[in-house]
C-alpha cells in the first residue's frame, strides 16, 4: 500500500477529542490490552499529529504519529499498528507469523504472504480467525518487518490444505510510511526457535489436509543465510559508488548525508538535462535541474557538505567524467558537455533514490493528466450537413440527408470517388474531370464546367452543404447544432444621461450558466448586473448587462471558461481616462 510515494493532504496536531477516540478504537481493536498499556500506546500529553494520506492506489488513509513516528493507520475498516510501534510494544498484537528471510524481498515489492512462505512452530498451527491483524517476523529475528490482515482462519488451513494467500500485507519495513519516521534500523531480537517446521513449496501438492501430522521439517538456516536476510531487510545492499545509501551498520554524519544528497540529485539532474541545449550556464543548471531534483522535504545546502563550494563540487564531477565545465566569459562558468555513459550514472540508475524519483515523476504525471482532463476547454468543430442537393453523392457512401461531416471527411469521400471513377485529368493532375453526378451536385441548371481543380471541387461541395457545428462541453457528450457557431459579443452601450453599460450575448451557446456568470461578474467588477431575455418572439436565450465599461473583467472571467479567443468579439473596448 505504501510501496510508492503518497500525497499528504493534511498534517495537523491531534485534538483532545481525537486522541480519546483513537484510544477507544485501539481498545476495541486490541481488547487484550490493559488501561496502562493503552495509556502508553496513546499518551495524553506527548506530541501527536494526525495525517490524511492519499496513496497512489487512490485510497484515503488516516495516520497517527507520535513524536513524528507513525504508530497507527486506518484503512478499509482496520486499525493497524506500524513496525515502529511493534518494536516498542510487541504485545500490542498477539498473532505473529514467521517467514523465511528471502521472502521479505517479495513482501517489500508489494506481494502478499502465501502459505508456503509461513514457518510454524513445532507445536501446532496458531489459532486465529479470518481478518485478524498480525505482524510478520523473519527466521532468526523476532522484530516485526511487516503488518497485515489474515485472509483465512486456522481452521481454513486445516480444511483447505497448505495453499493460497494467507496474509494481505498493508505496511512493510522500508516502505514510504516507514520513511516519514526517524528511519530506525530493524532491531535484532534473537529468535530462539530458529529451527522450525514449515511447508515447502516443492511438496505443496503432496501434503494432505491433516497438516499438523504431516508438516515437513525445514532445515535450520545457517549463520550466513541469517546474516544475508538481515542485510536484505535493512535494504543495505550497495554499489561501490559513493552516491549510494549508507552501508550495513554504518551511521552517516550530517555532512556525509548532504554529500550523498547532492551527488544523487546531480545524477538525476544530468539525466533530466540530457536533451538540453549546450552550453548551459552553471547557475541555470543548478536552479532548473539540480535543485529541482531534490526530494520534497529536503534541501541542498553545499556549505553543509564536504565540498563547501559549488565550484569544488563541479570540479569533482568533472574529474569523474560526468561533465565538462569551461569559463566561456570572464567569471561565468558553463557546462559544455555531459557524458551519460559513466560508471557513476550506471550505478545511480539501480539505486533506491532513482527508483523513488521515477515513481514520484509518474505520480505527478498522473495528477497533471487528471488536472488537464478536469480543466479541459470547450471544443467547437465546424461541420457540414448533407443537403438535398448533395444527397445523391453521399448516398453512395451510406450517408443520408442531415448527416454532419467535417471538411476533411468530405475531402476523403471526394478523393475516393475520383480515384474509383478515374476522373483525374491525365494532362493536368491538379484538375478533375466532372462526370454527370458531380455536375448535378455541384452546379445549377445554367451553370456548367467540364473540370475543376481539387480546391475548387472541395469548395463547391462545401458551399452546397448545410452549415452546422459541434459543441463539446467538458464532461458531456458532443451536441450538433444547425448553422454557424455564434460568437460571444461584448458591446458597450450608452443609456439615459451619460451612463454606459456593457452587454454580453450568446453565452448559453457555449454552455455558460448566465446567472452564475452574472454573479461572478458582479463580484469581480463591484458593479450591479442583471440577466435579461434576448429580444425576439421565439427567443429563449439571455444576455448579461453590467453597469459601466467592464470589458477587462469580462475578458478575465471568460478565460476561466476556456472559450477559444476566435469566438470572442468586442473585448478591445477600453474605458477612456478622464
Amino acid at each position: 500500500m505504501f510501496r510508492k510515494p503518497f500525497k499528504v493532504r493534511s498534517n495537523t496536531t491531534i485534538r483532545g477529542s481525537e486522541r480519546r477516540k483513537l484510544r477507544e478504537n485501539v481498545a476495541k481493536a486490541f481488547p487484550h490490552l490493559s488501561s496502562n498499556e493503552l495509556s502508553e500506546l496513546v499518551p495524553s500529553k506527548d506530541e501527536m499529529t494526525v495525517m490524511k494520506i492519499y496513496t497512489y492506489t487512490e485510497k484515503n488513509i488516516t495516520c497517527y504519529c507520535l513524536q513524528k513516528n507513525p504508530i497507527f493507520f486506518e484503512t478499509e475498516g482496520f486499525l493497524l499498528p506500524t513496525v515502529y510501534l511493534l518494536w516498542e510494544h510487541r504485545n500490542c498484537l498477539k498473532l505473529s507469523l514467521k517467514t523465511f528471510p528471502h521472502v521479505f524481498s517479495k513482501l517489500s515489492g508489494g506481494a502478499d504472504l502465501m502459505f508456503p512462505g509461513v514457518i510454524f512452530s513445532k507445536a501446532e498451527i496458531p489459532n486465529f480467525n479470518c481478518n485478524s491483524v498480525c505482524f510478520i517476523t523473519l527466521q532468526g529475528n523476532s522484530s516485526a518487518v511487516a503488518v497485515g490482515v489474515t485472509t483465512c482462519s486456522s481452521q481454513d488451513i486445516l480444511n483447505d490444505g497448505p495453499q493460497g494467500k494467507r496474509v494481505t500485507i498493508y505496511h512493510c519495513l522500508n516502505d514510504q510510511l516507514w520513511a516519514i519516521g526517524n528511519k530506525t534500523d530493524l532491531p535484532v531480537i534473537p529468535d530462539v526457535s530458529v529451527e522450525g517446521h514449515s511447508v515447502s513449496m516443492e511438496n505443496q501438492t503432496e501434503i494432505p489436509a491433516e497438516i499438523p501430522d504431516t508438516i515437513i521439517e525445514q532445515d535450520a538456516c545457517d549463520d550466513s543465510k541469517i546474516q544475508s536476510s538481515v542485510a536484505l531487510c535493512n535494504d543495505d545492499y550497495t554499489c561501490d559508488s559513493p552516491i549510494e545509501e549508507q552501508s550495513e551498520n554504518v551511521t552517516l554524519t550530517p555532512q556525509e548525508e548532504m554529500d550523498n544528497l547532492i551527488e544523487n540529485c546531480f545524477c538525476q539532474a544530468v539525466l533530466d538535462a540530457k536533451k538540453v541545449e549546450l552550453p548551459i550556464l552553471v547557475s541555470t543548471f543548478s536552479s532548473q535541474y539540480l535543485h529541482a531534483a531534490c526530494p520534497d522535504g529536503k534541501r541542498i545546502e553545499v556549505k553543509k557538505s564536504s565540498y563547501k563550494k559549488m565550484s569544488k563540487f563541479l570540479s569533482e564531477m568533472q574529474s569523474r567524467g560526468m561533465i565538462k565545465v569551461q569559463e566561456l566569459s570572464k567569471g561565468v562558468e558553463s557546462i559544455t558537455a555531459i557524458t551519460l555513459e559513466n560508471e557513476m550514472l550506471r550505478c545511480y540508475k539501480s539505486s533506491d533514490f532513482a527508483h523513488v524519483m521515477k515513481e514520484t515523476k509518474e505520480l505527478k504525471l498522473v495528477e497533471e493528466q487528471e488536472a488537464t482532463r478536469s480543466n479541459k476547454s470547450i471544443e467547437i468543430r465546424e461541420l457540414y450537413g448533407v443537403s438535398a442537393k448533395t444527397n445523391p453523392f453521399f448516398k453512395l457512401v451510406g450517408l443520408n440527408k442531415g448527416n454532419a461531416l467535417s471538411s476533411s471527411e468530405v475531402r476523403k469521400f471526394l478523393t475516393e470517388y475520383v480515384k474509383e471513377k478515374e476522373l483525374m485529368n491525365l494532362r493536368n493532375k491538379k484538375k478533375v474531370n466532372l462526370d454527370a453526378l458531380l455536375t448535378d451536385v455541384l452546379f445549377g441548371k445554367k451553370d456548367y464546367k467540364e473540370s475543376l481543380t481539387w480546391d475548387q471541387l472541395l469548395t463547391r461541395m462545401l458551399d452546397n452543404m448545410n452549415m452546422c457545428h459541434e459543441v463539446t462541453l467538458p464532461g458531456k457528450k458532443p451536441i450538433i447544432k444547425k448553422g454557424k457557431m455564434e460568437m460571444i459579443e461584448v458591446s458597450v452601450e450608452q443609456r439615459m444621461g451619460n451612463k454606459k453599460v456593457t452587454i454580453v450575448k450568446n453565452l448559453e451557446s457555449f454552455g455558460v450558466d448566465v446567472k452564475a456568470f452574472a454573479q461572478d461578474l458582479q463580484q469581480a467588477a463591484a458593479s450591479s448586473t442583471s440577466v435579461n431575455l434576448s429580444p425576439g418572439k421565439n427567443s429563449n436565450t439571455h444576455f448579461v448587462l453590467v453597469q459601466g465599461i467592464q470589458t477587462k473583467h469580462i475578458k478575465n472571467l471568460l478565460e476561466t471558461y476556456k472559450i477559444p479567443k476566435k469566438y470572442l468579439k468586442g473585448l478591445d473596448v477600453k474605458e477612456k481616462k478622464r
